[in-house]
């Protein structure tokens, strides 16, 4: 790919030292993350026997391995998420859980700096033999990048110690080798170019660089899969064999019966798609070259992980031509690829993307991951260009497609995130697959750090939620430190009112550039009780038909540039309008049907509050008014927004994110409106 020497935009991004989170939506789920959640989630990792398969191979305990050949990563991203949960709060349960996890790791850790115990426990001598289908590189990268999060959170380098070892020997193993020695899930690259820019060591930039690269440049990928398929099942059939000798007088289980289930029994078609897909190298992104590429496509969240990776080399190349090919991708996919909620995944089994527009409500995938994924991609994309409706989609899908995913006060999560249901789905305490679990939680401790960037004699303001944040910069031209400390009052997601205390040594002349959201019609700003600005979009102009309804085109930053003064004040108001969304023509499922958001929150009806509404065959009529209004009857407080069916039935839509909470319900988020 030809270079370009023109400047990206860096937005720096602060340390999560710097910021203290304190607003009344989020504050009691960060408290929950750290003093419950990650708890509970290490619990349901014993229980599965996922961190006594470290035991074993460290010589601690005897036993068998459990759990797919990728359990490993589940431990590494809790792991990561318990390092990240601690630049908040030291709570010392989960640190000496985190000290005692890392204590094995390095016990287990093979002196090369190998570690992946499906084939270290059931195969000694066997490693990288199947790339396609394991997950070692996968892996090793979650361990990577958990090796970062501890140093930047507790200043010990010994579990990035860890994390060097193993990233010297997939250097030395991969380095300058053929475009087959790529892993079939992205993640070892973004955690090597992560590791580059804690290190400098070379050798991971260019290694990564190379798997990205390479990607999508193998000739008759067909055959490769054919036979990693059936080297996986070769191996998987020699397991079961040993172990049923092993356990000749015992229940003969390769794991435990976790009694849940992510996968619906879906139409056949599903399953040709799935094939497909695999063979022809869609699914891993194995099909074309990056250079290619111009959607969404194949599984989302490898798709995700392998549009961040590219995003951050960019980054790093300073390649403009990079960041611009990236842009085209996010364009194409938001409007023909994406939910109203954010989600992406339309095809169940591929866990993927479907065709342009094909975006079923009741077929939906929207994996949680998925959803984490597109944020953190929202988020280096924003970085290198400052452009707002990047800071858009990510507060979207931070509301409704990721928060989804946990339930509002118990220990159960959703996989899979449909937009209509009939009955048939419910949250569960845990998965075969547990992936999302932990990825909900890192993204929980890591969202201080999208909230504020600078860039010289400009401070950014993205996301309004309350916190407390302080640094020491040079804002002004003349390259001073200038220490400055600013208090965020929020009212969201159920309200639009803010207020931002900024406190100064001395006067100081720098920009602020605060976000107006794409779903702020009106909106006005105060300074020190003086009218600053106030806006009205004009709503008849002509907008964006996305597949979704939801556009995040019309966010951008209004600049703040003047002298600050010690203990100036922005007040700002988002008045929360009831919207209207409709899907592009071509979105079939939803013609003739609207679905309604109110801020930053997409809405649904569910039976419980709708007895007489026949959901998921609702009907609405628009010609009665939509009012919202706060309840307490529901969740212990929330906006709710009441309208009318054609037979004078009220309706009563919560937030799409807290759908499923109380018992097995019937649900949609799209409504028919004639």
């Amino acid at each position: 790919m030809r270079s370009s020497n023109r400047n990206l935009k860096i937005l720096k991004e602060f340390p999560l030292s710097n910021i203290d989170i304190r607003d009344e939506f989020w504050t009691p789920r960060l408290q929950r993350n750290q003093e419950e959640l990650l708890i509970y989630q290490y619990n349901q990792l014993e229980r599965t026997g996922c961190i006594d398969n470290f035991r074993i191979l460290a010589g601690l305990k005897e036993g068998i391995r459990r759990g797919f050949f990728f359990s490993d990563s589940d431990a590494f991203k809790w792991a990561e998420a318990v390092a990240i949960s601690l630049n908040a709060s030291k709570n010392q349960k989960l640190s000496k859980l985190l000290h005692d996890f890392i204590d094995i790791i390095e016990k287990a850790q093979h002196e090369d700096g190998y570690i992946y115990t499906y084939n270290q426990i059931n195969f000694q001598n066997r490693r990288w033999s199947n790339l396609p289908m394991e997950h070692e590189l996968y892996c090793m990268g979650h361990l990577i990048e958990a090796g970062i999060a501890h140093i930047r959170a507790t200043k010990s380098k010994k579990f990035l110690n860890i994390a060097i070892k193993s990233a010297d020997l997939i250097v030395r193993e991969f380095l300058n080798k053929s475009p087959e020695k790529i892993s079939g899930h992205e993640e070892i690259e973004l955690a090597l170019l992560r590791l580059f820019k804690i290190t400098q060591n070379k050798n991971y930039l260019n290694l990564s660089q190379q798997f990205l690269e390479q990607r999508g440049n193998i000739k008759h990928f067909a055959p490769i899969m054919i036979k990693s398929a059936l080297n996986q099942r070769k191996v998987e059939r020699e397991i079961k064999k040993r172990l049923n000798k092993e356990l000749k007088y015992e229940k003969k289980v390769l794991s435990h019966d976790f009694s849940e289930n992510t996968i619906k029994k879906e139409h056949y078609l599903f399953m040709i798609r799935m094939l497909y897909s695999a063979l022809s190298g869609t699914y891993f992104q194995q099909n074309i070259p990056f250079t290619k590429m111009s959607k969404g496509d194949g599984h989302s969240v490898r798709w995700g992980y392998y549009m961040i990776g590219h995003t951050l080399l960019s980054q790093e190349t300073k390649d403009q031509s990079k960041l611009s090919m990236l842009e085209l991708i996010w364009e194409n996919t938001i409007k023909k690829r994406m939910y109203i909620t954010g989600g992406f995944g339309s095809i169940p089994i591929i866990e993927g993307f479907g065709r342009d527009y094909e975006l079923s409500n009741k077929h939906a995938y929207c994996e949680t991951c998925a959803a984490i994924s597109g944020m953190f991609w929202n988020w280096e994309l924003l970085k290198s260009t400052g452009n707002a409706k990047y800071a858009d989609l990510l507060e979207w899908q931070l509301y409704n497609a990721s928060l989804v995913g946990i339930s509002n006060d118990e220990n159960l999560y959703f996989y899979r995130n449909v937009l209509e249901s009939e009955g048939n789905f419910q949250r569960s305490s845990w998965f075969n697959t547990p992936c999302c679990p932990s990825n909900l939680s890192r993204l929980w401790g890591m969202i201080g750090k999208y909230i504020y960037s600078v860039t010289p004699d400009v401070m950014w303001i993205h996301q309004y939620i309350g916190n407390d944040f302080s640094c020491s910069l040079p804002l002004s031209k003349e390259g001073e430190a200038t220490p400055i400390s600013i208090q965020l009052t929020s009212t969201f997601p159920w309200e639009g009112k803010c207020e931002i205390n900024i406190n100064l040594d001395k006067t100081t002349s720098f920009s602020i550039n605060l976000r107006i959201p794409s779903w702020a019609k009106h909106y006005s700003i105060f300074i020190n009780d003086q009218p600053f600005s106030s806006s009205k979009i004009d709503e008849s102009s002509e907008k964006i038909r996305t597949a979704s309804g939801y556009s995040p085109y019309e966010s951008k930053y209004l600049t703040i540039k003047r002298e600050w003064n010690p203990n100036d004040n922005i007040r700002i108001n988002f008045p929360m309008k009831i919207l209207i969304h409709r899907s592009h023509p071509k979105v079939k499922p939803n013609r003739n049907k609207i679905a309604i958001s109110r801020g930053p929150l997409v809405y649904c009806l569910e039976d419980l509050d709708n007895p007489g509404a026949k959901v998921p065959k609702a009907r609405i009529n628009l010609e009665e008014s939509l009012k919202a209004k706060f309840s307490h009857k529901y969740f212990n407080g929330i906006q709710i927004i009441e309208g009318k069916d054609f037979l004078d039935n009220p309706l009563v839509f919560i937030p799409y994110f807290l759908w499923a909470n109380r018992e097995i319900s019937k649900m949609q988020v799209y409504v028919v409106e004639k």
